[in-house]
């Protein structure tokens, strides 16, 4: 009993590795790109750093004196970008192989699983860019569709972005934490101008 009892729990185990990757499931796209929730046009990541609070306020001046000391840091979201720019590769090599399985949609499990049909292309195996980035798509990835993250978005050079660019803007503040601080930044220019003016048109009209 014992024997047998090791055997059955042994071919438990063995049983899921041997099943394998079922990816007949992402041959069904996700619903329109239009009808996606908010977060995904003002995706958490931006949502937190835009709002105007002394946090990200001083993160903004600090990033500038930064910029003109030469340092230049690159903002820690390009590193999601980037990574969603090789699963983009990816899906290009995919479709250029000719696969029998179309590819409509993506998460996760597609990306990060060893026994992905498009764990090959992606080769070697990627992590995620952060602890917070998870990927998606959106619509139908072999037409009109895109991935993104859902903590930093989706990218922005994209045709698709670029033609519902509208539905994006309309979920930002009308005024940011870099809005603020550019404009901190540019005030007094923009005292100093009508002064100026006043001052010339003094001149002026003393020597006229």
């Amino acid at each position: 009993m014992k024997l047998s009892g090791l055997v059955l729990l042994l071919v438990c185990f063995c049983l899921p590795a041997f099943a394998g990757f079922d990816a007949t499931a992402y041959e069904k796209a996700e619903p329109p790109l239009a009808s996606m929730p908010i977060d995904f046009f003002y995706p958490p990541y931006f949502k937190q750093n835009d709002s105007l609070t002394l946090r990200n306020i001083r993160q903004e001046i600090v990033f500038r004196i930064e910029f003109i000391a030469g340092i230049r840091p690159e903002p820690r979201y390009m590193n999601c970008f980037k990574m969603q720019k090789r699963i983009e590769n990816a899906l290009n090599k995919y479709r250029e192989a000719d696969e029998k399985l179309v590819l409509r949609r993506l998460d996760d499990e597609l990306v990060f699983n060893e026994s992905s049909p498009l764990e090959k292309y992606l080769r070697p195996m990627p992590i995620p860019a952060t602890n917070n980035c998870s990927y998606r798509s959106a619509a139908d990835l072999s037409s009109e569709g895109m991935l993104y993250c859902v903590y930093h978005g989706p990218l922005q050079d994209s045709e698709v972005y670029q033609k519902y660019e509208h539905l994006f803007t309309a979920e930002k503040p009308f005024i940011t934490a870099f809005d603020f601080v550019e404009l901190l930044i540019f005030s007094p220019v923009l005292l100093i101008m009508p002064v100026t003016w006043l001052i010339m048109r003094k001149l002026l009209e003393k020597n006229h």
